[in-house]
């Protein structure tokens, strides 16, 4: 599960299995493998509700791409290294 701290920190939102559906589609067509799921979080990284989304298709259609919650872990970890560099005040 996403952490809590980071939920907060980002603003992110639940998203429903209906919600998530057409980015599933995406992926599945475009991506299809979970390196190509992997490369993407890179492409996203900065982006935490494209990463939410990632998250929540993962977990709806985990036995399509993530059956052993890999790229679900994958993405936590991008997820709180987002919200930390968020809190970390900025020296001026």
């Amino acid at each position: 599960m996403i952490n809590r701290s980071t939920v907060k920190t980002l603003g992110l939102k639940p998203i429903t299995r209906t919600m998530c559906y057409e980015f599933y589609i995406k992926i599945n067509s475009e991506l299809g493998t979970s390196d190509a799921i992997r490369e993407s979080v890179s492409w996203w990284q900065d982006d935490g509700e494209k990463l939410n989304h990632l998250w929540w298709v993962l977990n709806y259609y985990s036995e399509n791409f993530d059956p052993d919650r890999n790229l679900r872990a994958y993405v936590e970890r991008h997820l709180d290294a987002l919200a930390q560099k968020r809190q970390v005040p900025v020296e001026t």
